[in-house]
């Protein structure tokens, strides 16, 4: 039996004991008490008929695939989708098959006890106990991307692929026969992986019987460069950034039930939020005044910021600097050069992000929300929208307070923000990752990174599931 086999093979008696188990766990759930075995055997027919048809569909919707196993984001959403799928095919088999058992109750909270067994099965059990053969890879692709992206796999064993060789445009157009030679050292290196960008020019004569040996032969798997590093990083490659890559990804909304939902935690959140502002105020007031021995000159200060769509709008903070350019375009070690520096009671309130409270007032009027691409300042907006291409394609989103850079990218030393052309790249392909992918769940995960990255600043520290 071969190692694909082996894991099909594991993936589904793995999904199916599941299924038992989620049934198991609601009726214990339901009745309070241990599930007899009639009534087990009762309730097993029925939920292992409609497991069946989930598998049947997790076959349709990919969940079986190479390509799912290898990308743990795009396993997350073919879980998500399809199991939004199953959950009206399981209504439908229980209205029109006469069981003879209507277990209404039971079967939502089977469905909820189903799902969350079988994302934790597939997310995090099963890379434990499936085969473990270490897959040899290629990479043809060009850039410190592509570098960067064979440092970060070779270098951690917890991938289950390493590259051999890392091939890009200028080997390849130096190399006599490179076509052979390419085929030749897939055979003899024994790759059962490819992972390409398909639209180099230099490749556009090899991709289609890459695709032959992928989905046709079978011998080995074709994954996008791109879709790789996303992956592996949580942002987007720049590289990828085109025309027709932002035709492909990026809606002006997710759905109506998305923003909806997310304007009213908004709404609720920047209530609540004012009234610790308010219990906050007065003691930031005294200390200011302990530490510049007079009354502040400025409490709060006025910025105007980029906002959605690139329109200015003011958002509140407190001061935490001596002096305050709201339109600087400028970083912070050069506003300390020039006499501007942050002041110690600011030092905390930065630390705290107290001062980004009076934030609120823009979320509440609608300009910003709690959570998507932190907005610049209007200086410092348009010097980087100069100087990085597609840039302002961040603001296409509403702004946020917090956002999914914040809590992934690492700044330089006595920093929470970039300083920096190359840590804004950075910002901004992490910014492009929320703006393709934002949901309510991308959300809830931003807020509670955002928690644990203030505990952090601290030397509290706390483990989310990656």
């Amino acid at each position: 039996m071969g190692e694909r086999t082996r894991e099909l093979t594991l993936l589904i008696l793995g999904d199916l004991i599941f299924f038992v188990v989620a049934l198991w766990v609601t009726l214990f759930v339901r009745y309070l008490s241990f599930p007899s075995g009639e009534m087990f055997s009762a309730h097993l027919w029925p939920f292992l008929t409609i497991s069946a048809v989930w598998v049947f569909i997790f076959y349709i919707a990919g969940l079986y695939d190479k390509h799912t196993i290898f990308l743990k984001n795009l396993l997350l959403s073919r879980i998500i989708n399809t199991w939004v799928v199953n959950i009206v095919v399981a209504a439908l088999l229980f209205l029109i098959v006469p069981f003879g058992i209507a277990p209404k109750t039971n079967l939502l909270i089977y469905l909820g006890i189903s799902v969350a067994l079988f994302a934790w099965w597939r997310m995090s059990l099963f890379q434990y106990i499936s085969p473990r053969t270490q897959h040899r890879a290629i990479l043809l692709a060009d850039g410190p991307e592509a570098i960067e992206l064979v440092d970060e796999i070779n270098n951690n064993d917890r991938y289950s692929y390493s590259f051999v060789r890392l091939i890009d445009e200028a080997t390849a157009k130096a190399t006599p026969g490179f076509e052979e030679k390419l085929f030749t050292l897939i055979e003899r290196e024994r790759i059962d992986i490819i992972v390409a960008n398909p639209n180099s020019t230099y490749l556009q004569a090899i991709v289609p019987k890459l695709f032959d040996l992928a989905f046709l032969r079978f011998e080995l798997t074709f994954l996008d460069f791109h879709r790789v590093y996303e992956d592996t990083f949580d942002r987007v490659p720049l590289s990828a950034l085109s025309y027709e890559w932002f035709i492909t990804n990026v809606s002006q909304s997710r759905s109506l039930a998305y923003d909806v939902a997310k304007r009213g935690i908004d709404v609720v959140a920047s209530v609540a939020l004012g009234l610790i502002l308010a219990c906050c105020l007065p003691v930031i007031y005294i200390a200011m005044i302990i530490e510049e021995r007079r009354l502040p000159r400025e409490f709060f200060i006025a910025q105007e910021r980029i906002g959605r769509f690139n329109k200015l709008v003011t958002v509140h903070k407190i001061r935490t600097m001596t002096e305050n350019r709201s339109a600087s375009a400028t970083w912070t070690p050069e506003d300390a050069a020039q006499g501007n520096r942050v002041t110690r009671v600011g030092a905390v309130l930065r630390k705290l992000s107290i001062d980004e409270l009076p934030q609120i007032l823009a979320i509440f009027r609608g300009d910003m929300s709690l959570i998507g691409p932190r907005n610049d300042i209007r200086g410092l907006g348009e010097r980087l929208a100069a100087e990085i291409p597609y840039y302002n394609i961040r603001n296409f989103v509403k702004p946020g307070v917090t956002g999914w850079a914040q809590t992934h990218q690492q700044y330089m030393a006595g920093n929470i923000s970039p300083q920096s052309l190359e840590e804004s790249k950075v910002r901004l392909a992490y910014d492009l990752y929320y703006v393709k992918n934002r949901s309510v769940l991308l959300d809830v995960e931003i807020a509670l990174r955002t928690f644990k990255t203030l505990l952090s600043r601290f030397g509290m520290s706390i483990k989310l599931p990656r």
